[in-house]
């Protein structure tokens, strides 16, 4: 079994080193981003509008399909509690633009995607594993920031700083390979 340590920002290695099943291991910041943050990135793109600053970490970085469970402490500050994958395929129609408007390298949820051209978007899907909610408050090592609070928190986009988020398999890659589609 192949298994890789990433740090995010991807940028020592090539996308398409990572091949359908190996198992990859993030660290570094990432954002969260269900079916409200992409519609809403969408029509700031078509709006000529200007994401705010807290979505430059997406480039060559991730979006997380995951709708959290949050507590907000009486100082104000905010906690994950649970925080497992929402089903990718809701997002079939938006993620390749979604992709393309923040250079994204890696997109993680569960139940896989249809129709998004992987290798021309230099990206992979990694999947993680439904049902885990209450473990990925203990990959999180801290929250950042919290975008677009305005559509509920779990739809809110989260930037969170991860540390060995995983395991995290790679599902579908960039040359076409999809373990959701092998029959083997």
């Amino acid at each position: 079994m192949t298994t890789y340590q990433i740090q995010l920002p991807l940028s020592d290695q090539k996308i398409e080193e990572f091949h359908a099943g190996y198992i990859i291991f993030l660290s570094g910041i990432l954002g969260t981003g269900r079916d409200h943050v992409h519609k809403r990135i969408v029509e700031y793109n078509l709006t000529n509008q200007s994401l705010p600053d807290n979505f430059q970490y997406f480039s060559q970085g991730a979006i997380y399909h995951m709708g959290p469970i949050v507590k907000k402490s009486d100082e104000g500050d905010y906690q994950i509690i649970s925080g497992g994958p929402t089903t990718s395929a809701r997002l079939n129609l938006l993620q390749e633009e979604v992709c393309r408007i923040l250079n994204l390298s890696f997109v993680i949820g569960k139940g896989g995607m249809e129709g998004i051209p992987w290798g021309d978007l230099n990206a992979i899907y990694l999947s993680f594993p439904g049902g885990a909610g209450a473990i990925v408050s203990k990959f999180i090592q801290r929250i950042l920031a919290v975008e677009w609070l305005d559509l509920g928190s779990p739809e809110a986009m989260w930037l969170v700083e991860v540390k060995e988020f995983g395991p995290l398999i790679v599902s579908i890659d960039a040359h076409g390979q999809n373990l959701y589609l092998r029959r083997d």
